[in-house]
């Protein structure tokens, strides 16, 4: 997540000391990332025109995916007792999870926020199972970046070309080697969990430690104005990680701006970070290759300019699936999504192309369900092989269009057709040229839907609330407890639209949620 002010240092001391930032840089270490879609590339084809990538000296557009690994290896002894020890939390969670993109022609960088909750399918053979949070897919030992960039590409069509990973004790180092941030809080915040702790509201000094407090709050209870009660009253963040992702995307601006006016500008000071963080970061072996081509060709990059999005959502409490427990977990919503995506990336997806058949399944036990979808899609012209009903995983579910590697054009076809919580999946059992629509309880399938471009922008389309078929399950509304780590919205404007959500609550906006108890940069004077 750092990799922006990594790259940024980088520019700083390349130019005096060339020949040691290419022994720094050769001390990072790698990981294979087989999966990875070819630069310039996109998942299951297409390529970018050659005019493009020579008008970029040779580099091609790519997307980075920054991974915040939550593992507590590298921490001190006295940071393990705070935040965990590595011995009881062996495992690896991907804290946060963005996707840069860098578009060498036009010299411009894009910035896509993945909420760690999001409940998605997994890639064939994960260790965590066919069905979990995105966040799990970094679980699955060596394999772990690997395994998330094949969830991301599979779960949303984004190529990814290459991977950055920084532990918590990377960003403890960084933090610490520009001599820590000013941070102003308009409240008194405090997160029991994180050990965030900012007893009075103004600027305040963090070093690398309480950086991480920051960062890693997801169950921030605030002060109210005028109101002066113990810690343990304070109202929660309603909004839980995606306020997180809001606050760490002001905290990388911190950090730039910080970089930029005060500190690093001596190449020795410059090499000083570049040496207290290069041991905990791990790359793939092609990104490592091409880094100092990157810092030359981006050292102009204004990072404050790049306005970040995040995907839409919508929470479920306490969610089983299959017969176990998930906990608190995020839904997808489309067709937010998707134009999220096309708006931080419009070259990102592949056209669609028209599937040979498809075949319907409800797994929602319907078989009116199956009917009425199979009828809107043969009115649009596409082949319907069967309409069935399948097992039913959970009384609230997600929708699946499920794909054959490869042909993520054929299902990108079928998306069209589908409004609410609706992800893709790959599956070796379906036939090529193939889709398989997984009805679930919450979805509206309309050959309108695909006639009909959207008559907003991404970010004003995410914003609008939702009106659930009266088929549909509900879920139990999210409450303000510390344990609810994927609550409602309440603070978005409830505007009735058709997208099926559960329990009717609204999608989260694609510009983020910025509450007014969250921080922000000091004042200038």
């Amino acid at each position: 997540m750092l990799v922006n002010v990594f790259v940024l240092v980088c520019l700083i001391a390349v130019g005096s000391l060339y020949g040691y930032v290419r022994y720094e840089l050769g001390r990072i270490a790698t990981k294979p990332a087989g999966s990875e879609t070819p630069e310039g590339g996109q998942v299951g084809g297409g390529t970018v025109p050659r005019s493009i990538v020579d008008a970029a000296a040779g580099l091609k557009p790519e997307n980075i995916l920054l991974i915040g690994n939550q593992t507590r290896q590298g921490l001190t002894p006295y940071e393990q007792q705070l935040f965990g020890s590595s011995l009881t939390l062996s495992g690896t969670l991907a804290d946060i999870i963005m996707v840069l993109h860098l578009d060498p022609a036009k010299d411009t960088a894009s910035l896509l926020s993945i909420p760690r909750d999001l409940f998605v399918p997994m890639p064939a053979g994960s260790a965590v199972g066919s069905f979990q949070k995105i966040d799990a897919a970094l679980n699955n030992g060596a394999n772990g970046p690997n395994n998330l960039i094949k969830a991301i590409q599979e779960d949303w069509g984004i190529p990814i070309n290459h991977f950055v990973e920084l532990n918590f004790n990377g960003l403890i180092n960084a933090i610490n080697a520009i001599g820590g941030i000013n941070v102003y809080f308009p409240y008194p915040v405090f997160d029991a969990f994180s050990l965030l702790n900012i007893p009075t509201p103004g600027c305040h000094h963090l070093d690398g430690f309480y950086a991480l407090t920051l960062v890693r709050a997801r169950h921030l209870q605030y002060e109210p104005p005028g109101v002066h009660e113990p810690v343990a009253d304070w109202p929660y963040d309603p909004n839980s990680d995606l306020a997180r992702i809001e606050r760490t995307h002001t905290f990388l601006k911190i950090v730039v701006d910080k970089i930029k006016k005060e500190g690093l500008a001596s190449p020795t000071r410059a090499l000083s970070f570049i040496n207290a963080i290069v041991s905990d970061i791990t790359v793939d072996p092609a990104l490592k290759s091409e880094l100092v081509k990157l810092v030359v060709h981006y050292r102009h990059l204004n990072v404050n300019l790049i306005h970040p999005q995040t995907l839409p959502t919508s929470p479920v409490n306490s969610y089983s699936f299959n017969g176990y427990s998930v906990g608190d977990v995020l839904f997808p919503v489309e067709p937010n999504d998707l134009n999220t995506i096309k708006a931080w990336d419009p070259t990102a997806l592949p056209a669609p192309v028209k599937p040979s058949a498809v075949n319907v399944v409800s797994i929602a036990g319907s078989s009116s369900q199956a009917l009425t979808a199979s009828q809107e899609l043969t009115s649009d012209g596409l082949k319907v092989a069967s309409e069935t009903v399948g097992a039913v995983p959970s009384a609230t579910t997600e929708t699946y269009v499920v794909y054959r590697s490869g042909e993520v054009a054929q299902a990108l076809y079928v998306m069209k057709y589908l409004s609410g919580p609706v992800m893709m999946e790959v599956s070796s059992s379906v036939p090529a040229g193939t889709i398989q629509l997984q009805l679930g309880s919450l979805v509206d399938v309309s050959s309108k839907l695909a006639r009909t471009s959207p008559a907003t922008s991404p970010a004003t389309a995410a914003t609008s609330s939702t009106t659930a078929p009266t088929t549909s399950a509900s879920s139990t509304p999210a409450s303000s407890s510390p344990a609810s780590s994927s609550p409602a919205h309440p603070s978005l404007p409830a505007t009735t639209t058709t997208v099926p959500t559960p329990g009717g609550i609204p999608a989260s906006p694609a510009s983020g949620i910025k509450e007014p108890w969250d921080p922000r940069a000091c004042p200038t004077t």
